[in-house]
């Protein structure tokens, strides 16, 4: 089975480096950070002696003195995050734990370079004999410096941590929609090759051989215009409306006396960005129970409109009234389709209304985000 990173990459949801990347930017940020840390830590203990008078060294010289000292710390706390490396990927009470036992060393040795440097590299006065007594006496001072360094550390890592999971949670959500999408593209083409392929059926039943051949045409003509389309992606509404007019020109061959159609689409509203073949189970619906069992001319009006930030699409015939609640009036499988894809894509942002018109008839509504390529 694939993991999240392949399966994300080969759907497209991040770059192939981005795995690589990450844990090179986290070990920079630490790093960073430690040397902030130091620079802090040196500037608190330079105020710290313009406060507490030195009767053998000038301020001056008490901070360059001071300047190595603070270095060894920071080499000494890129030692600690050298060996916590490791445990990056064991959980992060452990990481913690074994943080807060190495500070004890760090702070030790972090003495023993103190008392070292100021008091037998550079003395500023006679020094009595180094007593090993002095190693864990000067440790303590500085426990506290190494522990806020380490909880610095953590809560870094902690954020880290949190931000990867947040992105492969992400990821996943993004390959799930994916998908989703694809099995809804598997069931709406042969949904509506079925429809198509049976009424060309009917027509060789019928004996009506040129009207069927006039119908394969044009549906072969439909299928090539698809050929370059990604059902799972995006097009622009007049592309969407190109769609459905071939479609529709299907649908006028079998119902040449019956099918009349009505367009009201906004120029402005073109390039708006909208579900491939979003309105195809729609346009499917009002032909096959408004039209199909009618005996006079039949009206399906499809229409774009402008409503705050949303799109809104919809497809109403005036044929029979129909029950809202009937499986045949909108329970069936095409607008189960665009329920569930308008779910999969936008979340609570879009919707599907199907009900019946106020006068006769049937209307589909769709309301999603208006958005422009």
């Amino acid at each position: 089975m694939d993991s999240p990173d392949t399966l994300a990459e080969h759907h497209g949801m991040r770059g192939p480096s981005a795995s690589s990347v990450s844990p090179v930017r986290d070990r920079r940020q630490l790093l960073l950070a430690s040397a902030l840390f130091w620079c802090v830590h040196y500037a608190a203990l330079a105020t710290r002696s313009s406060i507490v008078d030195n009767p053998y060294l000038s301020f001056a010289e008490l901070q360059l003195r001071r300047i190595p000292i603070s270095v060894a710390g920071f080499l000494i706390a890129l030692g600690l995050m050298a060996l916590l490396r490791p445990l990056r990927r064991r959980p992060f009470a452990l990481r913690v734990l074994a943080s807060a036992i190495l500070v004890v060393p760090a702070a030790a040795l972090y003495g023993l370079v103190t008392d070292v440097t100021l008091w037998y590299i550079a003395p500023p006065a006679p020094t009595l004999p180094y007593q090993p007594v002095m190693f864990w006496q000067d440790m303590f001072p500085w426990l506290g410096s190494f522990a806020a360094w380490a909880a610095l550390m953590a809560a870094l890592d902690y954020s880290h941590e949190v931000r990867d999971r947040e992105r492969r949670i992400a990821e996943l959500a993004a390959v799930a929609q994916e998908a989703q999408l694809e099995a809804l593209r598997h069931q709406m083409n042969p949904h509506f090759l079925f429809n198509t392929l049976n009424a060309i059926s009917s027509m060789i039943w019928d004996q009506d051989p040129s009207r069927a051949e006039e119908m394969l045409v044009a549906l072969a003509d439909f299928l090539r215009s698809t050929l370059d389309i990604d059902p799972r992606g995006e097009i622009s509404l007049d592309e969407e409306v190109a769609l459905q007019r071939a479609y529709l020109a299907i649908e006028q061959v079998r119902f040449p006396s019956r099918l009349r159609v009505d367009w009201s689409l906004p120029p402005d509203l073109g390039a708006a960005r909208v579900p491939a073949l979003i309105l195809q189970p729609l346009v499917e619906n009002a032909v096959k129970y408004a039209v199909s069992p009618s005996r006079v001319v039949t009206t399906v009006h499809i229409a774009a409109a402008r409503r705050r930030r949303d799109l809104v699409l919809s497809v109403t015939d005036d044929g029979a009234r129909r029950d809202v609640d009937a499986p045949r009036a909108g329970a069936g499988l095409g607008l189960s389709l665009v329920r569930r894809r308008l779910e999969a894509r936008y979340g609570e942002a879009a919707r599907l209304v199907a009900e019946a018109a106020p006068a006769q008839g049937f209307r589909a509504e769709v309301t999603l985000p208006l958005e422009f390529a």
